[in-house]
């Protein structure tokens, strides 16, 4: 029976980005916020013996299906994602693995301009259609769609006696963003296979082509033809100039992950990594924008719209701390995760599962997650005329800006559960409920009417998740 310590290519969510609702915006700016360092390391579930990597004789493919409809409420952003994947282990211990991920979202997101007491209208990043956020609403998007397909493979054999190798790629598409990821990871065995050391290095290259061209971070909009608001499109009255515009931009992103799992005795085991990652280029969410506000009013004044600008860099470091205990039936998982980057965001995640065994092979496995982040350093909620933004000269104060709600200060629970029952031939049919809640800080200083409206709003959402299992 060996102990093996499995690592993952890049792409779970950052502490910077609680789960999927922590965003409500699109994949081009999900994926330029979720790269995040590597998805921590999980092992087997514990046994009432050793945790164990079994070796069949046989070859036989292991084939897992799900189908996750996540919505947003307030007619928000909607995601439906299914996903199949496919793992084989030969009788040399080697394991071939693919999964194919669909993604389908809609719905309203919103652009980063604040409220205001009047109705505000917006172009469509597209260009070709308009929006109008009523008096005292949050300005949201309602345009939102896209589309994206991602494929990933992996390989992990024995390399020598007590270390194993595994080497991953991911490809991933989307209507305005693509991304290619390699990752190469070494675990090896100490201590009677009680003790494993694992070491994963991964690179990630991203291109992002976004509707109407990449803008430049801190430039003004033009308001729209109508006077009520500004837009970003394809139009010449509601967009930018040509040369504010990039047709496209790239992004590099390198991590490294260092691990060790324990196995402190029959009935727990404990791992811990340490995850360091860099990324440099584009960091900019394209659809995203501040409102340039009166500092006495907090009504829009000047140049009204600006897009928002990120550090060309960011560099990220994560620890991450997982126990599971057997007790006489059932499993508990308990993991704490802490998260710190160069743009000031500081992230605490606890999560916890029990795993209930209700006999007959039934199980429902309660889920409770509690997340807490600082804002980035440059996070704010618009730029004030004269201070942060001057319109006579159309220049910013500040070096950065973003009003992005994924990069200011908030709290979110997640509480849900997982029933799972088998089925015939080995197979396993799992279904999943959760609830989402996040409560973004309130922001200091509004000026004027600013203060009389909801500035950060309650975002709930609702996760469902039916799964499949079965071998082949």
């Amino acid at each position: 029976m060996q102990l093996t310590a499995i690592t993952s290519a890049p792409g779970a969510a950052t502490g910077a980005s609680d789960a999927r609702g922590a965003s409500g915006a699109s994949l081009v700016s999900a994926a330029s916020s979720l790269r995040a360092t590597l998805a921590a390391a999980t092992a087997a579930l514990l046994a009432p013996g050793l945790v164990a990597a079994q070796t069949t004789s046989a070859a036989q493919w292991q084939v897992d299906s799900a189908v996750l409809v996540y919505q947003e409420g307030g007619g928000r952003v909607r995601a439906v994602e299914p996903v199949i994947s496919a793992r084989r282990t030969d009788g040399n211990d080697r394991t071939v693995g693919l999964k194919l991920t669909l993604d389908a979202l809609t719905g309203a997101s919103p652009n980063g301009a604040a409220p205001q007491p009047t109705a505000q209208t917006f172009t469509s990043p597209s260009g070709d259609s308009r929006y109008t956020t009523p008096a005292g609403k949050s300005p949201l998007d309602p345009n939102f769609r896209d589309r994206r397909v991602a494929l990933a493979g992996t390989l992990e054999r024995p390399w020598g006696t007590a270390q194993r190798l595994s080497l991953a790629a991911n490809v991933s598409s989307e209507t305005d963003f693509k991304s290619l990821s390699l990752s190469a990871g070494l675990a090896r065995d100490f201590n009677q296979k009680n003790t494993t050391l694992s070491l994963t290095l991964a690179l990630e290259a991203d291109r992002i082509e976004a509707q109407g061209g990449v803008p430049t971070g801190l430039r003004p909009l033009r308001a729209g033809g109508d006077g009520d608001g500004g837009g970003r499109g394809g139009d010449d009255d509601d967009d930018r100039d040509d040369d504010e515009h990039e047709g496209g931009a790239s992004r590099t992103v390198a991590d490294v992950l260092l691990g060790v799992t324990q196995v402190i005795n029959r009935h727990w085991l404990m791992q811990t990594n340490i995850g360091y990652g860099r990324s440099s280029g584009n960091h900019d969410d394209p659809y995203k924008i501040l409102s340039v506000v009166d500092g006495s009013t907090g009504l829009l004044v000047g140049d009204r719209y600006v897009s928002e600008s990120r550090p060309d860099s960011r560099s990220r470091l994560s620890v991450y701390w997982q126990n599971k205990l057997h007790l006489t039936q059932d499993v508990v998982d308990l993991s704490y995760r802490f998260y710190r980057d160069d743009w000031g965001v500081r992230a605490h995640t606890l999560d916890l599962r029990y795993r209930l065994e209700l006999g007959a092979g039934l199980y429902l496995e309660p889920h409770l997650r509690l997340h807490q982040q600082s804002k980035a350093d440059f996070s704010q909620g618009w730029l004030v005329e004269g201070q942060g933004w001057n319109s006579s000269t159309q220049t910013a104060n500040v070096a950065n800006a973003s009003a992005d709600p994924r990069l200011a200060a908030f709290t979110a629970q997640t509480l849900g559960a997982k029933f799972g029952m088998p089925l015939g031939r080995g197979g396993e049919l799992t279904a999943r409920l959760e609830f989402y809640r996040q409560t973004p800080k309130a922001l200091a200083g509004a000026p004027g009417a600013l203060r009389t409206l909801e500035l950060t709003p309650t975002l709930k959402a609702t996760t469902v998740m039916l799964g499949y299992s079965l071998p082949w």
